[in-house]
């Protein structure tokens, strides 16, 4: 009854919802007499060193025992055999995925005899073909960490490196997408499930016991995705309190400049961050029940110095339209000379609040009870100079619970039963939400102009339309994405059982489960819900004379639900005592998600629109205009609430790998000291449900309508005209073809039926080899050849020839050459994509048992693609093809081919003071001034990333030119090379980065440009990161237990100037320069996210830590 009401009052913190429990490891060995024979009978004991959890397991014939699904910590081993003196072993550390091997030789005597060893930190893995990296509970609370994220350390993992520019996810693993990386904490998926991206919300760095990065052939136990397998434990309690409290600091005076802001005499903008928090662990019933709780807190002001243009007196005394006049009250009054004659600071504030509580109940020796819960809530303004000058607000909430229990019903056979449950819920809304619009657009009258939003009765839609003058004038109204709002719930089970093999000889450990989960989504997301209005000229303006103007009317508001599950079955097999096979079968089903309400519209190849759920094709009276004009026919069949798309049923995907120890040539190979490697797997992507979701935004579902002056209007035209919808939308689709040339206006999403689960084969060779206790070295080959890779292509591509690609199908020559020239782009899902990647790593580690830890790699590697993400954003890679007819032409180094890569980490505890040689003895001076320094940090050494040069403008071949309804990043069209020879560069040199020359736009009339994809590379990146702590013990009576830690983080120590991607749009005035530091575009968004602020200035971060 207690535990049940400590159970309950732990989640309680959390919510209604369970969720479930710990990732494991494992420890293996032999036990042998003194002339090498196996023992069978000896009977094994394990003891947790913090819990004094007891296990027991017998050798079989062949002399093996092994001990399964133990949560990660340090143990202790005892064996006994009637005839041989007692064994033991202490310090085992077993850490999460990975199998310690823990032999022990038994000497004749008497049982009541006991000797006793303590064992080295594991070096060799000499019973997996699993990659991977362990990153420890040391290593994480050591390292220079900016903003306190510990997943950012995973770019420490050898073969990991940072995602390509503008794509979902901060890491690639071996050639695989930054979206098809999975983590889990504590067993529980970490995954933001609709995009199919780790979750970075969680502040619980002081949580984390360890995590592991698996980089190429996974067991499969995992899966969910092809990319690198992140596990996360988080800490227990144990039978001794222990705790912290902490607080670290930033602020612009600690920092060097910006080289642009030192390039422009500028000032640094200014910033103020503190992160805090305290930890909690221990005994509710000692030996029984343990606890473990933490918090975190994050504040940071950091506003930015606002350089903009704004309307002068002249500017204003020109302004006619009565719309335009009473805008100009929302643009400030000049405050500096020249063009751009306003400064300011625009406000941007951040803070959130991490919890997180943990309790494990001992049932008995054979029952493991564990619950967790995580809460993350946080808030971020952005803003604009003034209030309705642009700005964003956001609101994100993340949720993770876990429940399970261990059940031991043999020393054989034990079952894990896990639920789970997460939330991530994003809320993104302008600054100015809840301002009515509708009081400034209003006709002679003084009521509002049809379309406009009345914000006192639609609050999610209020606020300004967003408003661009062209010349430099700073934006009116927030962001045309406005408002966004996201909540995805799963619910997970998992029932994983473990038997070793019962028939004496123990040389098989199976492994099989079942993973059920359930995911719900709310999503809405509306593009110029509220309009989008841009001008040629200030002049313009001040007439109330419109270039452009988009509406969207109607709400995407949907909710989705699928059933994804999967099983799997694995065996260990101890072919010898230095050869194990590991071997098995993964099966995955992706079920497809359901619209409930049937708010989505797919384009159907052959076919035409239709609407989710019924047998409706979207058509138009040519007649007619605006909503009036649409009406439906009727299909000979009814579309699925999954819109169409079919799930696939044939994910199987087998998994081969051997793990050698040889024991021949031991001049070459030592004693037990090396270990040759390999394997192969087959693994399958989730599917990437934001496909799905964007079908919410097309007619009939939402209206979206665009007004161009010159294309669909004659002249730059009045706001109210913006406003109205009621324009001729699509031709009658039962007329398209031969001697249709009218001008389609709206665009589409689509998701092509038959799309099927992304794999990829992955394969791994290598060899591990000790040559001493504390020192290894290892060199390892990974490839990887994916196939059926999720991109986006466009439906309605030209076929032929277009002289002018700002008006598809609108003049002659253009008519009878696009498939639906009643449309405007048809951006279409498929998976169609190729990957192939080969690389070979080098690593050397070496852990001592005086406090140093130091780990150096060598990543060579070549990545090719034809498409390095599903979706990009800011200067991503444009997320239409060339000619979606020909992906042969997008074939080329993936966005994350970074050739070579070097890291080195290390955490060294100076051998100077109390315990140590140098100035070793012990008095409080002593302790005090020359003990307890460390030192830590991390250096990175790496080339560039790739680019692709685009034309940024129509260049008349008509190919993803005049409407794709997703091209974010620029237009897709390349330019041809002028002359031979490679691309002349300069990265060191920002004014003049490459040769613009080297490229021309005034393409022949039907193709594309000669210019690959991805074909030039940016500047490396050279960063160090450094810590130096030092440790004060406090209230000498209780030892080391109780310490004062102050510490100083140098992010980029040397101040090293790396700088991001040159400018690659021709269209640019900025175009072959290099106008942004690698930190600076990371910021942006337009670079992809490294560990720390990798590539900016020298950062400082202070910290004061107590510790008991």
């Amino acid at each position: 009854m207690r535990l049940s009401v400590i159970l309950l009052g732990t989640f309680a913190l959390c919510g209604a919802h369970l969720s479930w429990a710990s990732p494991t490891g494992s420890i293996i060995g032999f036990v042998k007499d003194p002339s090498g024979a196996f023992i069978v009978g000896a009977r094994i004991t394990l003891t947790n060193a913090a819990t004094s959890a007891r296990l027991t397991a017998l050798t079989g014939t062949s002399g093996a025992y092994l001990f399964p699904q133990l949560p990660p910590a340090t143990y202790s081993l005892a064996a006994e055999a009637a005839g041989f003196k007692r064994a033991g072993i202490t310090n085992v550390l077993v850490e999460v995925d990975q199998i310690t091997r823990a032999d022990l030789a038994l000497e004749v005597g008497g049982v009541t005899e006991t000797i006793e060893v303590s064992a080295a930190a594991p070096l060799l893995q000499s019973d997996r073909s699993t990659l991977s990296n362990v990153v420890d509970s040391r290593t994480i609370s050591s390292m220079p960490l900016n903003t306190r994220q510990f997943l950012d350390l995973a770019l420490l993992t050898p073969g990991v490196v940072p995602a390509a520019v503008g794509a979902l996810g901060g890491f690639a693993v071996a050639g695989a997408r930054s979206e098809s990386n999975v983590a889990q904490i504590d067993g529980v998926a970490n995954m933001d499930a609709p995009d199919n991206i780790v979750l970075t919300n969680f502040r619980i760095t002081d949580a984390v016991q360890e995590f592991a990065v698996q980089t190429s052939v996974a067991l499969p136990e995992f899966g969910r995705g092809t990319g690198g397998q992140v596990n996360i434990v988080t800490r227990s309690g144990g039978n001794r309190f222990h705790g912290s409290a902490f607080e670290y600091f930033r602020n612009t005076q600690m920092d060097a400049a910006d080289f642009f802001i030192n390039k422009s005499a500028g000032s640094k903008s200014p910033l103020n961050r503190n992160q805090f928090g305290s930890t909690l662990g221990g005994p509710i019933v000692r030996d029984r029940t343990f606890f473990f709780l933490s918090y975190e807190g994050f504040r940071q002001v950091a506003p930015q110095v606002s350089s903009t243009r704004v309307p002068t007196a002249a500017d204003r005394a020109m302004v006619s339209d009565p719309i335009s006049r009473r805008l100009l009250q929302f643009w400030p009054e000049p405050n500096a000379s020249g063009t751009t004659n306003y400064i300011g600071n625009a406000p941007a504030r951040n803070s959130d609040d991490t919890g997180l509580a943990r309790i494990d109940h001992a049932i008995s020796s054979a029952d493991r009870l564990s619950g967790r819960c995580i809460e993350f809530q946080g808030s971020g303004v952005t803003a604009g100079p003034t209030p309705l000058t642009g700005g964003d607000s956001s609101a994100p909430v993340t949720r993770s619970l876990v429940l399970s229990e261990t059940h031991t019903f043999t020393p054989r056979f034990s079952n894990e039963i896990r639920l789970g449950f997460s939330r991530n819920t994003i809320y993104m809304a302008v600054q100015d939400l809840g301002f009515n619009a509708a009081t400034i657009f209003t006709d002679p009258a003084g009521n509002p102009l049809p379309g406009v939003i009345d914000g006192s009765k639609d609050l999610a839609h209020s606020g300004l339309p967003r408003i661009t003058v062209a010349g430099g004038f700073a934006a009116l109204g927030g962001s045309n994405m406005r408002p966004f709002a996201r909540t995805a719930n799963s619910y997970e089970l998992y029932d994983n059982m473990s038997l070793i093999s019962p028939f004496g000889q123990s040389r098989h450990s199976w492994r099989w489960g079942f993973h059920a989960r359930r995911e719900d989504l709310r999503h809405r997301n509306e593009s110029s819900s509220r309009g989008l209005f841009s001008f040629n000229s200030f002049p313009d303006f001040a007439k109330g004379l419109v270039n452009t103007a988009s509406l969207l009317t109607g709400s995407s508001l949907n909710y989705s639900r699928r059933y994804p599950w999967d099983l799997f079955w694995q065996d260990q097999y101890k072919v010898k005592d230095n050869f194990t096979l590991n071997y098995g079968v993964r099966y995955e089903y992706f079920s497809v998600s359901e619209e409930s309400r049937n708010n989505w519209a797919n384009f159907i190849p052959g076919v035409g629109p239709m609407v989710a759920g019924s047998n409706r094709i979207l058509d138009s009276d040519p007649a007619k205009t605006g909503p009036a004009s649409i009406f439906f026919r009727q299909a000979p069949f009814t579309l699925s609430s999954s819109a169409g798309v079919k799930p696939d049923r044939n994910n199987f995907g087998p998994v081969l790998g051997f793990a050698y120890s040889p024991r021949f040539a031991r001049s070459v190979f030592g004693e037990n000291a090396t270990v040759i490697r390999g394997g192969f797997r087959v693994g399958y992507d989730d599917d990437f449900t934001l496909l799905l979701t964007n079908l919410a935004r097309n007619t009939p579902i939402t209206l979206a309508t665009r007004q161009v002056a010159g294309t669909t209007q004659p002249v730059t035209f009045p706001w109210a005209i913006g406003f109205n919808q009621d324009v001729p939308l699509i031709s009658n689709f039962g007329k398209q073809g031969p001697g249709s040339a009218t001008l389609g206006v709206l665009p589409f999403y689509a998701v092509d039926p038959n799309l099927r689960s992304a794999y990829l084969y992955q394969f791994n060779f290598g060899i591990q080899r000790k040559l001493r206790q504390s020192f290894s070295i290892e060199a390892d080959y990974q490839g990887s050849a994916g196939h059926k890779l999720d991109l986006l292509v466009d439906q309605n591509e030209p076929r032929v020839i277009v002289m002018d690609a700002t008006k598809r199908g609108l003049l002659a020559p253009n008519e009878q050459i696009f498939p639906y020239n009643h449309f405007a782009g048809v951006s279409t899902g498929k998976s169609i994509g190729n990957s192939n990647y080969n690389g070979l790593i080098a690593t050397a580690k070496y852990q001592g048992r005086q406090g140093i830890f130091l780990q150096g790699s060598y990543t060579l590697g070549k990545s090719i693609d034809d498409r390095s993400a599903t979706q990009t954003t800011g200067q991503g890679e444009p997320n239409l093809p060339a000619d979606s007819y020909n992906l042969r032409l997008e074939r080329g180094p993936s966005g994350f081919d970074i050739r070579h890569r070097a890291v080195f980490v290390y955490v060294i505890e100076l051998p100077v003071g109390p315990g140590h040689r140098v100035l070793g003895w012990n008095n409080g001076w002593n302790r005090q001034i020359l003990g307890g320094w460390q030192i830590s940090g991390n250096t990175t050494s790496q080339t560039g990333a790739p680019f692709t040069v685009t034309t940024g403008a129509p260049d008349y071949s008509g190919f993803n030119s005049g409407g794709g309804a997703v091209n974010a990043g620029g237009n897709s069209d390349r330019p041809d090379v002028t002359r031979q020879g490679p691309l002349p560069q300069n990265n060191r040199n920002p004014d003049a980065a490459f040769d613009v020359n080297y490229f021309s736009r005034a393409l022949l009339a039907g193709r594309v440009g000669t210019s690959g994809r991805n074909q030039y590379y940016g500047p490396g990146v050279q960063n160090y990161d450094f810590a130096a702590a030092k440790n004060f013990p406090l209230w000498a009576k209780l030892g080391e237990q109780v310490r004062l830690q102050f510490r100083a983080d140098f992010f980029n120590l040397f101040n090293h100037t790396n700088f991001a991607n040159p400018v690659r749009m021709m269209s640019d005035a900025n175009f072959g320069k290099i106008i942004q530091t690698a930190a600076t575009a990371i910021q942006a968004g337009t670079l992809s996210t490294t560990a720390g602020p990798m590539g900016g200035p020298r950062l400082i971060q202070l910290s004061l830590r107590l510790q008991f």
